[in-house]
Parts: structure tokens; C-alpha cells; sequence
């Protein structure tokens, strides 16, 4: 199957939000002042302890929401219907049907969709696992958490990107490999998002 780049642009960032959410999912609720004002500074989130930051969580109205996040999945999934395996988009639609879920069933189905998406076909693994890797990188560089392993994960994505077309990665990624900052981190994404762009 030839992926369009609108698709593969979709599939990245959803690498992204189903991240992010487990990340979310995995913190969640907080019940350390000093853990959550570490992690509203990190992510410039207006909130200051553990009942702030939890409030703002699950404030449907708040963009870092468990809702807010939910619904970006879903808008994205739907979009890719045609794209994936048929049996695995019916399973996540109906999933996704839920108009008012909890976080619980949030948390549940981003796991389920990232089994999917784990074992979909390779162009669709590749660009969701970039965006995984991505938001990878954001999260310890923010966080200040061990970055090694994601490093080598990403190394193999940039092999397999290079062998479509992606080479203008290389230079970006280089540089990030050598300084690892929010500065080089930028520019990564910028490229990334310049490929989509001109749909190599």
C-alpha cells in the first residue's frame, strides 16, 4: 500500500497523542505537590500542586485533558479509515463511540490502539513509531529523564526514513544526537514536519 503523506502526517501525530496520553495515564492522579509542579513548569501547564494540576487533568475544557486528548485521537482515527487494516478500524471505532468517557476508559482504549498500530503494516509502523519516538524525546528533555534508549529506537526509524526519501533528516538528527536541547529538538521537528509539507 502507498501511504499519502496527509496519512502519514495523521499517523505521526497520533504516535503523539496515544503517547502522551499513556504518559498522562501513568502519572495520573498525582498525589506529590513537588511531582506536579515539576510537571506543570515542564509543560507550561497554569497549575501549582497536586489539586490544581489533577483539576485541569479532567477539566473537559482543558486542552491537556483526558476529553480534550480523547477527542483528538478519535478525529484522527476516523480519518484513517480506509487506511488501516479493516477489522482493526472497526475495533477502534467502536471504541472510540463513547461520548462521555472516564479517564480509566481512555487509558484502556490508547492501550488497545497502540497494539494496533504496533502491528499494522510497515509504512504505518514506521510513521507511528516516529511519532511515538518523538514525543519520547519531548517528554525526557523536558523532564530531564534518560533519553539512551529512545536514541536507538530512533536511530533504526531514521534508517528505514531514509530509505524513503526522508535523507534531509539525517543533518537534524545528527546534530540532535551530539546536543540534545530543546534548540536542536526544534529543529528535528521542524524538518519532520517540512517532509510532510512538501510530501516526499
Amino acid at each position: 500500500m502507498i501511504l499519502l503523506t496527509s496519512n502519514a502526517e495523521q499517523i505521526f501525530w497520533l504516535g503523539r497523542y496515544l503517547t502522551r496520553v499513556q504518559y498522562l495515564c501513568a502519572a495520573f492522579p498525582f498525589v506529590d505537590d513537588d511531582r506536579a509542579l515539576q510537571y506543570s513548569k515542564a509543560f507550561a501547564l497554569p497549575a501549582y500542586n497536586v489539586e490544581s494540576l489533577n483539576t485541569l487533568i479532567i477539566n473537559p475544557e482543558s486542552f491537556i485533558s483526558f476529553h480534550q486528548q480523547f477527542q483528538l485521537i478519535r478525529n484522527n482515527i476516523l480519518d484513517l479509515r480506509g487506511v488501516l487494516d479493516k477489522q482493526s478500524f472497526a475495533s477502534l471505532q467502536a471504541q472510540m463511540k463513547i461520548l462521555v468517557p472516564n479517564f480509566t476508559y481512555i487509558c484502556e482504549v490508547v492501550e488497545t490502539c497502540h497494539e494496533v498500530f504496533q502491528s499494522e503494516q510497515e509504512d504505518i509502523f514506521v510513521f507511528y513509531s516516529l511519532g511515538v519516538c518523538v514525543e519520547n524525546l519531548d517528554h525526557a528533555l523536558r523532564l530531564g529523564e534518560s533519553s539512551l534508549h529512545i536514541f536507538k529506537e530512533m536511530q533504526w526509524l531514521i534508517d528505514c526514513l531514509q530509505q524513503k526519501g526522508w535523507s534531509a533528516l539525517n543533518k537534524p538528527w545528527q546534530l540532535l544526537k551530539t546536543d540534545f536541547n530543546q534548540a536542536s529538538f526544534h529543529q528535528f521537528c521542524d524538518q519532520i514536519q517540512y517532509l510532510f509539507e512538501v510530501d516526499v
